[in-house]
């Protein structure tokens, strides 16, 4: 893939970004990481700020050359069907979101979306495959001081918080001998409660 701001290499992403009042034209360089962990899921968050940005120079340039063509229609005239069911997906930032709806009578009788978090968060699949917040927490070492019976278990829970900031604010963990630990987060404090 090259869009002249965006070039994969096999191993990396470059991201040129052009010069503007405040900044002079600038590359960055995203390496894909040794490990899959919770540091480097913050760090590409960091890069893809310049990839977003990347991205949206390319689409306003195309926008741009559409307009210079005299093309200016922004919508497609449709008949809505007296009954139909439809689905759509579509890539979102944090994976697949799909909507899905009825349409009875020439009206909308059922919608759902089904956003990235559930995808996400997928439980163990039928072959036992765990999902990927459960794989990325699998036997990783807890920094933190924590007793037999007072387990606060805060670095799983920025390890899980950090697949994907939009997930509620509380995490269920099973730590084995039948016992559940439940860790409340503070969205204000970032601290466990």
């Amino acid at each position: 893939m090259d869009l002249g701001y965006l070039k994969a290499t096999g191993s990396s992403v470059l991201i040129n970004l052009p010069k503007t009042a405040l900044m002079p034209e600038t590359q960055f360089e995203w390496k894909i990481p040794r490990w899959s962990n919770a540091i480097e899921r913050d760090r590409a968050r960091i890069y893809f700020l310049a990839y977003s940005a990347a991205i949206g120079m390319y689409f306003v340039e195309q926008a741009m050359a559409v307009l210079h063509r005299g093309d200016t229609k922004v919508f497609q005239d449709f008949d809505v069907p007296e009954n139909a069911i439809g689905c759509g997906f579509h890539e979102a930032v944090r994976g697949v979101l799909s909507h899905h709806m009825v349409i009875r009578d020439g009206k909308i009788a059922n919608y759902h979306p089904y956003p990235p978090t559930p995808w996400n968060g997928s439980p163990r699949d039928c072959y036992g495959t765990p999902g990927p917040y459960e794989d990325a927490v699998q036997d990783t070492p807890i920094f933190e001081e924590n007793g037999p019976d007072n387990f606060k278990g805060i670095d799983i829970m920025r390890a899980v918080r950090s697949f994907d900031p939009c997930l509620p604010c509380g995490v269920h963990m099973y730590v084995g001998d039948g016992k559940t630990v439940e860790v409340h987060h503070s969205p204000t404090l970032g601290l466990g409660q």
